[in-house]
């Protein structure tokens, strides 16, 4: 990529719905197994303060840890923006997904030698700007190649 492309991203009602269903087929999942009650509730006390964790997370963009925004500075590299404030570099990791609807955005960090997983759905951000994320994920360079 020729330039550095800015992305902002916003809480995502999509994504929360997606996160409400999951916890609801876990849940129902869980009740329908043939388990002690005490380990069925342990296991819905665990899927519901998982779900309720990556809702303010992901969905809600609440935590100090949520990522608010990042910079996409070349083909690979990549600067996430945290609520807090704090500026994470790393590399987009080659098992990021692209689709239509929904961008896993997978995150090798520098400095913390952990990964962090983005989930971006088309109202997380306004729709050309979604769009140009898919190609600029997809097509990278070809991208800007193409329009000279």
């Amino acid at each position: 990529m020729g330039m550095q492309l800015n992305y902002k991203l916003r809480p995502s009602r999509s994504l929360a719905l997606l996160f409400f269903l999951l916890c609801v087929l876990s849940l129902a999942s869980i009740w329908m197994l043939p388990l002690p009650v005490a380990v069925r509730l342990a296991l819905t006390l665990t899927v519901l303060y998982w779900t309720g964790y990556y809702l303010l997370l992901d969905a809600n963009l609440s935590r100090e840890r949520s990522c608010v925004a990042f910079r996409l500075q070349s083909q690979d590299e990549i600067v996430l923006v945290l609520r807090s404030g704090t500026h994470l570099s790393g590399c987009v990791s080659a098992d990021s997904l692209v689709t239509p609807f929904l961008v896993i955005l997978n995150v090798a960090l520098k400095e913390q030698h952990k990964t962090r997983s983005l989930l971006i759905m088309a109202d997380t951000m306004g729709a050309e700007s979604f769009r140009r994320l898919r190609v600029a994920l997809k097509w990278g360079d070809k991208a800007d190649q193409g329009a000279t």
